[in-house]
């Protein structure tokens, strides 16, 4: 059984280190909710499994720089003859020389002192198992669920949405999720704001080792910009339908996000009249530009339908999409195209169907993203695009009991199970 070591004192320093991180960012809050959350209406959430007490017979040891299988092996014990079986018997499922600096190997003796079985991750939650038997050492593979914690996180914007999440010790990752969720509602690159507040409810995942390895869905956000809360709560209906949701049942989802290009800033608005940057003369701009790195991915902010793509002139490689409504947009100076832009091909809202560059009359790599209705410009900014449908009436229930749960977590009640330990899961859990 896979299982992480645990002592007071590193703990002890994860708490501190955690706690004087804080006034240094002035940023955030982290803490993992170890309190009883709302049962979700359809799908029950994972409970990290309990660690049993390193003991006899049960050893666990890690992979130090230059180590190999048979040196951890050797060092706890284990005969020449002993491990040269064990190594026989991975041939086939591992391949002894690829395991890694830190990564545990648990080591299982019988009543009477004798090895017994190595266990070993082997990375995407597999794991394998190597036993002592009547007939030698033989192995099996085994798939782990991986298990799950979920957890509060707070902070507060300073700089950026990205630098604040990582002042509050959490991966970049995170910051895509609550981009995600909230990016019919709040562009980022634009709207975001010094003094800005936010709180996220995320599942984080951990390997049957006990060590983080990555984000699960994030059941809630709430973003106050501005003094103007956004929320959003993510909701699985009875026939599997998932999306996010407003505190009022009604869909996040738009038919257009508010931007195609992730991370980027906006460089040019919308305008009748404005100075051309290469021409140096006036004239309309009907687009938004957005100034990223050439060849970062361009989303289409519709489904849609691709009726153009090639090398336009002044607008340089540029791509068409037809959407429903009477709806077109156009996506312009870019570096290349994906397998995506091709005439007659439907695309789906965020499928990549370019990349940034500076093609045509260009004064530097961005994107240039018009939208139009009816062949008659409109301002991607200002655009008041209805939303998707609501929650039917006879599941409203069950969300608002699920919704009433999780705002409780996100105004920072801690629950009546909520201890020391589970604040040092919690950073544990962000490093």
């Amino acid at each position: 059984m896979f299982v992480k070591k645990r002592s007071f004192a590193p703990a002890a320093a994860v708490v501190a280190a955690v706690v004087g991180a804080i006034p240094l960012f002035g940023l955030a809050v982290l803490r993992s909710w170890d309190g009883p959350f709302p049962s979700p209406p359809v799908e029950a959430a994972a409970e990290v499994r309990s660690e049993p007490v390193v003991g006899l017979y049960s050893v666990p040891d890690r992979f130090l720089p230059g180590d190999a299988l048979s040196t951890v092996l050797v060092r706890n014990g284990f005969s020449r003859p002993e491990v040269a079986a064990v190594v026989e018997a991975l041939d086939g499922f591992a391949d002894v020389r690829s395991f890694r600096v830190g990564q545990t190997v648990w080591m299982h003796r019988d009543p009477q002192g004798a090895p017994a079985r190595v266990e070993l991750a082997l990375g995407d939650f597999r794991r394998v198992t190597v036993a002592r038997g009547g007939e030698g050492w033989n192995a099996r593979e085994e798939t782990a669920e991986p298990f799950t914690r979920r957890a509060v996180v707070q902070g507060t914007v300073e700089s950026s949405l990205y630098q604040s999440l990582v002042g509050a010790g959490e991966q970049p990752g995170l910051a895509v999720l609550l981009a995600s969720a909230l990016e019919y509602d709040i562009d980022f690159h634009r709207d975001s704001r010094r003094g800005d507040t936010w709180s996220v409810v995320v599942d984080k995942l951990f390997s049957p080792e006990g060590e983080w390895t990555g984000y699960g869905p994030l059941r809630a956000v709430r973003y106050v910009n501005r003094g103007r809360p956004i929320s959003a709560f993510r909701f699985e209906s009875p026939g599997g339908e998932v999306g996010y949701y407003d505190r009022d049942g009604n869909s996040i989802r738009r038919a257009f996000l508010m931007s195609p290009v992730a991370y980027s800033r906006i460089s040019g608005v919308f305008t009748h009249r404005r100075l051309h940057p290469v021409l140096g003369v006036y004239r309309p701009h009907y687009g938004v530009d957005y100034a990223a790195p050439t060849g970062s991915p361009v989303m289409a902010t519709a489904d849609g339908v691709v009726v153009d793509a090639g090398m336009r002139g002044p607008n340089g490689n540029m791509v068409t999409l037809r959407h429903a409504g009477g709806y077109m947009t156009r996506y312009l100076h870019l570096s290349r195209f994906s397998a995506m832009a091709k005439p007659g091909q439907r695309v789906e809202q965020r499928q990549v169907i370019g990349y940034v560059g500076s093609t045509g009359l260009s004064s530097g790599p961005h994107l240039d993203y018009r939208l139009y209705r009816y062949g008659k410009p409109l301002d991607p900014r200002s655009q008041i695009i209805p939303p998707g449908p609501p929650i039917p009436e006879e599941h409203l229930p069950a969300f608002r009991a699920w919704r009433d749960g999780l705002e409780r977590a996100l105004d920072g009640d801690p629950g009546p199970r909520r201890s020391r330990d589970a604040v040092v899961a919690g950073a544990d859990a962000g490093s």
